[in-house]
């Protein structure tokens, strides 16, 4: 009987040391092209879950965007995804169309503390569903303004352009006067992007007619044309004469992608340019760096200037993630005050207006203020247009699968015009 009793006392112990352990470490790998910035800012935010979450580690990795595209459909195509995916949201929904492969987070944005969730517009929502699913947990607002060199400004004796007449004026005159004094006939009044049709169209016509407070540049929510009505065609019309007919900018557009169009800001050759809020993290310590202000889009004949909010960036669950349940709790902390605060400090984008902000940088304060007037890039809900009709970074490298020869599909309510 003494043996017995020490067997099930020994027993006893062992169950109770093994319900006291810790749960077995889990890593969760998250995939993105952020670069260094990403791979900070989500091992700051893993650093901080870890806090109320033991045992969970994370592992961030960055890679170029066409590499990102292609491996994550390889990936939830194999069943060797990754746990997470982070990126913009038009590209996430382009890799459900291509995988059907993406978990419905609707059931983790309906658990967000309701401190969380006020700050989901639903413009944020629309963005992240697709097809009646809730692809990812918004994160990021992707913002858009309209730049200006300030040395450049004060040397044509002009202040930051209200409408688009002014632009065109300091334009003319930052180009004729040599504003940058190179002594070379190399600078320009504005820069942009004509390289292919995705950036004359994405980067070009329907930015500015956003900024102008235009709801939709191509189709509207019905999928009904609308870039032939009198305001969508006047901002039309103003674009391509930069082309055309007032010449200023660089007659090598209709040939450059967002690299050289980067090439002509941060070498000083330019004095006018569209700034995204991911662009103020280094232009604020690099070329330009002090050396321009950000406002919203000049107005176009009876336009407004705003700012706009082109896509959404957030994080995505794989249907076959390694550990999709800790994944998903994971996904549902990118929204709460802590996580955005890093948001914030790293890549300048966020979602939430009660952040610490005495500490940021200039470039992103006007991103930032609550005064700045927002006009959200709008398509058709129902196919996604949004993510043809919006702006991205890099979107030339983003219409390619990654397989030599092969094309993303677009939405089949999308106008051939726009595809």
């Amino acid at each position: 009987m003494g043996h017995g009793r020490l067997r099930w006392t020994a027993l006893a112990m062992v169950v109770a040391l093994l319900a006291a352990a810790p749960a077995r470490a889990q890593q969760l790998i998250v995939w993105h092209d952020k670069g260094d910035d990403g791979v900070r800012m989500i091992q700051q935010m893993g650093e901080l879950y870890a806090k109320d979450h033991p045992g969970i580690t994370f592992r961030s990795v960055s890679m170029p965007t066409d590499q990102w595209f292609s491996r994550s459909i390889a990936a939830l195509n194999t069943n060797t995804a990754p746990d997470v995916l982070f990126n913009d949201g038009f590209l996430l929904v382009q890799i459900q169309q291509q995988t059907k492969k993406l978990s419905d987070l609707a059931p983790q944005l309906a658990q967000l503390p309701p401190d969380d969730r006020k700050f989901l517009s639903a413009d944020d929502v629309a963005a992240a569903t697709y097809r009646g699913q809730v692809l990812f947990i918004p994160m990021q607002r992707l913002i858009v303004g309209w730049g200006a060199r300030k040395s450049w400004l004060a040397k044509v004796g002009e202040t930051f352009p209200k409408t688009w007449d002014d632009a065109l004026r300091i334009a003319r005159k930052m180009q004729d006067s040599d504003a940058s004094g190179s002594g070379r006939k190399d600078t320009y009044g504005m820069a942009m992007m004509g390289g292919n049709s995705t950036f004359l169209l994405d980067a070009g016509v329907t930015m500015l007619t956003y900024g102008n407070g235009i709801k939709h540049a191509i189709v509207d929510d019905d999928g009904n044309i609308v870039i032939d009505r009198p305001e969508n065609a006047r901002v039309v019309i103003e674009y391509l004469k930069l082309y055309t007919q007032y010449k200023v900018i660089s007659p090598d557009t209709i040939n450059q992608l967002s690299t050289d169009m980067y090439q002509l800001i941060e070498g000083d050759r330019v004095g006018q340019f569209r700034v995204g809020n991911w662009n103020v993290a280094k232009w604020d310590k690099t070329p330009p760096a002090g050396d321009y202000v950000v406002g919203p889009f000049p107005a176009i004949g009876n336009g407004t200037s705003n700012f706009v909010v082109p896509a959404d960036r957030g994080m995505a669950v794989p249907v076959n993630s390694p550990h999709p349940e800790a994944a998903k709790e994971f996904v549902k902390f990118v929204a709460t005050k802590g996580a955005q605060q890093i948001s914030l400090q790293n890549m300048g984008g966020t979602v939430r207006s009660d952040l610490d902000t005495a500490n940021i940088t200039p470039g992103l304060r006007p991103f930032v203020s609550p005064d700045t007037k927002l006009q959200v890039a709008r398509g058709s809900p129902n196919c996604m247009t949004r993510t043809t009709n919006s702006w991205s970074p890099r979107s030339p490298i983003r219409r390619r699968t990654g397989t030599r020869g092969s094309r993303r599909r677009r939405p089949s309510c999308v106008p051939r015009s726009n595809r």
